[in-house]
């Protein structure tokens, strides 16, 4: 893995303005891959080490659903669903960001080194710690504080009563971030955690990412840009209207730009002038449903954007 690291430091520009805002965030941020990421809306997903064969699917499910939005996913490179949230990002071509109880140059587990190689050609890598710094117990939980810190919401998959995703998401509710989980057996020591998220901290019982879509398009302040910094006084602007953005496939971007907001398209119609099977598009129409961006009328398809 490459040596050579980079850090930004707090009260730039490049600093993310959320992170920012937290209780003593770090004054330092090591980093590895692509800074550009910090500028996307970031969603963390979090849970167990020692995680069930429904935990691994239902976070390669959740991510994959969650594909359709233009945002990254963050995690801390530990061994379990940490793991399955990095590698499902990168399958789905999501940038996710990895971050470290330790030295940038030092990752831990070892066991990780070739996904964080990956991470750091696709995706970032940070920490607040430089160079090799080794692993200690109490940095963890300072970790979990960035983790949440940088995202709008965070997700927690299977979390026992003591665990650091428990942790993070303590977190994340005193950040006032949204919180979402997945319910699971009653009798399985890792749905405790997520049971107490919804009985006591106001999570949201979800079981995919369509739902937790669904519920982020009705708050799109989350994924306001923050605004350049400018000295002394200025002309207020006229307010900007904030808007979502969606990774569209191939075929879901020819049908929307082909659909009108006033005039409304026909199956038929639809498939005459793009000459895609009928299959495709009813499954290209289903997705820009799900996203918001199309509505249907008893004439046809039309735009809602």
């Amino acid at each position: 893995m490459n040596k050579n690291s980079w850090f930004i430091s707090i009260g730039t520009d490049v600093y993310p303005k959320l992170l920012s805002e937290i209780y003593n965030p770090p004054k330092k941020l090591f980093y590895k891959g692509k800074l550009e990421i910090l500028n996307k809306p970031c969603v963390a997903v979090v849970g167990t080490r020692s995680h069930t064969e429904y935990g691994e699917f239902l976070t390669q499910k959740i991510i994959s659903e969650l594909a359709v939005l233009d945002i990254a996913i963050v995690s801390g490179l530990a061994k379990g669903i940490d793991t399955i949230a990095h590698e499902a990002a990168l399958e789905n071509d999501l940038p996710t960001i990895a971050v470290l109880g330790s030295g940038i140059n030092n990752i831990y587990p070892k066991c990780n080194n070739n996904l964080a190689e990956k991470i750091e050609e696709k995706g970032l890598i940070l920490s607040e710690y430089e160079g090799e710094t080794e692993p200690i117990d109490f940095q963890f939980p300072q970790r979990n504080r960035i983790i949440s810190g940088l995202s709008i919401a965070i997700i927690v998959i299977e979390a026992p009563t003591r665990s650091g995703a428990l942790i993070t998401a303590k977190l994340a509710l005193d950040q006032n971030r949204e919180i979402f989980t997945i319910p699971g057996d009653i009798d399985r020591e890792t749905s405790i955690g997520p049971l107490h998220l919804i009985q006591y901290c106001g999570a949201y019982p979800v079981s995919s990412g369509q739902e937790i879509v669904e519920i982020l398009q009705k708050q799109p302040h989350l994924f306001a840009k923050p605004k350049p910094k400018t000295w002394g006084i200025v002309a207020q602007a006229p307010k900007e209207k904030i808007t979502i953005n969606f990774n569209l496939a191939p075929n879901e971007s020819k049908i929307f730009q082909m659909l009108s907001k006033n005039r409304a398209q026909t199956l038929e119609q639809i498939q005459k002038k793009t000459a895609l099977l009928p299959e495709k598009i009813l499954a290209s129409l289903s997705m820009l449903e799900i996203q918001n961006l199309i509505k249907i009328s008893p004439k046809g398809y039309l735009r809602n954007a």
